[in-house]
């Protein structure tokens, strides 16, 4: 458990808070790059608890600046955009991609008045599909990150984004929990799936190492990208399954997989302290992702402001009949049957009310690291630094090996993924 003091740290990423400061000094996706067209309609996008307008220029550049007009507050979402800037509607001032106001027609002159007016705005990179923004202090801006499947052809990769209802803490959490998918994703039958896919929407198959049996024995590993987590569970009567997930500080994960499967990275982005900006990117290591099949075991059906229509609301579709016959949860899509769990806790858990497991051991690994790293970034000290040589070939694998083995022996960490000691000089 966590005390209340620990848990609002944890938690609350508005600006100035210790948390939301930190993760201002990270690259952060933002929206997809199709979610934006030349000269077409801006988009709302909410980060850190900032209201934020992203828009695409005549040029194609885009901006990522402040919702508000500073001249009386008007959304600038419903603006014009056009002619290399966005226009408000209500007086017509101007605005480019880097927040410069251009334009003030509503001013007799506008020469050093309108120079002195500047919109907040955040720099942005388009890489992979997807639109990044740093929104920390220029001078401390940190390399770009380079994972793994950014190397690979866009015909390999399928992306999304979901808005959904809860902290990003416990969404984070969900994915560092091996032994939640042998219950919440367990399909009572096995499922007819193609090679590669992990399950079908009703789940995964009950002889997958991930379902088979719980892998209650755990270890975890620090490393120079965050956290490596190690789950040992029954492969067969003579072999184990071996299996790893990534946690990549400080809102990044790799879910586990086995040679031979789809591989899947998360990122868990506060939209604010009560909802999250879940990213998922499915990738395959060869050859052209399935992408309706990935669509279809994931289940998500999203609204123009990528809400769930499969929600609390409508519990979820859950099917009790279902239940009894084909699922565990009797609610259809992997990404479905996630949030309902992690939803239903409440926008924020109560931490300091839980009662942690030794299979918690991941979860209680990466509070540590984030509550550990926010403490000494409020004492004045640099948050860590991700190493890009690690990141571009770092993903989540499985395999099966001996029973007999240790998992150091089976399945030991890449030495470049160590964390270098520093030599006394």
């Amino acid at each position: 458990m966590l005390s209340k003091e620990d848990n609002q740290l944890l938690t609350q990423t508005d600006p100035g808070t210790p948390m939301g400061d930190m993760f201002r000094r990270y690259w952060i996706p933002a929206l997809r790059s199709e979610e934006l067209a030349k000269d077409g309609k801006p988009q709302r996008v909410k980060l850190l608890g900032e209201a934020l307008v992203a828009f695409r220029d005549t040029e194609g550049k885009v901006g990522l600046i402040d919702e508000r007009c500073p001249h009386r507050g008007t959304s600038l979402y419903y603006g014009i955009n056009a002619g290399c800037g966005i226009r408000c509607m209500y007086h017509g001032w101007k605005f480019d991609t880097e927040g410069n106001c251009t334009e003030i027609p509503s001013e007799p002159t506008d020469g050093k008045f309108r120079q002195s007016i500047k919109l907040k705005n955040y720099p942005v990179k388009e890489v992979s599909g997807i639109i990044w923004t740093y929104m920390g202090p220029e001078e401390h801006m940190p390399p770009f990150p380079e994972f793994y499947w950014m190397g690979l052809p866009e015909e390999s990769k399928l992306i999304e984004r979901v808005w959904q209802e809860c902290n990003y803490a416990q969404a984070m959490e969900n994915d560092l929990d091996f032994v939640h998918a042998a219950f919440l994703h367990r399909a009572h039958q096995e499922q007819n799936v193609q090679e590669g896919i992990l399950s079908s929407d009703l789940g995964i198959d009950p002889d997958h190492p991930l379902v088979k049996n719980p892998p209650v024995k755990q270890a975890v590993q620090d490393t120079n990208y965050g956290k490596r987590c190690i789950a040992v569970g029954i492969g067969s009567e003579e072999k184990n399954a071996f299996m790893e997930i990534h946690y990549i500080f400080p809102f990044y994960t790799y879910p586990p997989r086995f040679g031979g499967e789809d591989g899947m990275w998360h990122a868990f982005i506060p939209r604010d302290d009560h909802s999250t900006w879940t990213w998922d990117v499915q990738f395959t290591h060869e050859g052209t992702i399935d992408v309706a099949a990935q669509h279809a075991r994931r289940g998500l059906v999203l609204d123009e402001d990528y809400k769930k229509k499969i929600n609390m609301e409508n519990e979820y579709g859950q099917d009790r009949e279902l239940q009894k016959t084909a699922n565990f949860t009797g609610i259809r899509g992997i990404a479905n049957q996630d949030h309902a769990a992690t939803e239903t806790m409440g926008a924020i858990v109560d931490r300091s009310r839980e009662r942690l497991g030794t299979s918690d051991i991941p979860i209680i690994h990466m509070r540590r690291l984030l509550l550990t790293q926010a403490k000494a970034f409020r004492d004045g000290k640099d948050p860590m630094k991700l190493d890009n040589k690690s990141l571009k070939t770092l993903y989540s694998d499985g395999l099966y090996d001996d029973n007999k083995k240790t998992w150091q022996e089976a399945f030991p960490m890449k030495e470049q993924f160590e964390i270098r000691k520093k030599v006394e000089q």
